[in-house]
């Protein structure tokens, strides 16, 4: 369950930055690289698991295919709902 761990750290990570900017995460925006390992249908439906697990699962999934980007899965952008300037 590689994919599930790696989905749980990208949401865990996307709702930190959302509390340290004083929102409230409304959508994740990724980028998959060659090195992703998954289709984005894959990621998806582990990104929406671990979003209702989470109690997360208003949020989402943004994902933009880079078969040339030498990376994996990459936090690119967040979106909140309520944020302080």
């Amino acid at each position: 369950m590689h994919e599930t761990r790696m989905i749980r750290r990208l949401i865990e990570t996307a709702q930190a930055e959302a509390n340290q900017r004083g929102g409230a995460l409304r959508a994740v925006h990724i980028r998959l690289g060659v090195l992703s390992g998954g289709s984005p249908e894959h990621l998806r439906e582990h990104f929406e698991i671990e979003a209702k697990a989470l109690g997360l699962d208003e949020v989402d999934l943004h994902i933009v295919e880079a078969p040339d980007h030498p990376a994996g899965v990459e936090i690119t952008g967040i979106e909140l709902t309520g944020s302080r300037p």
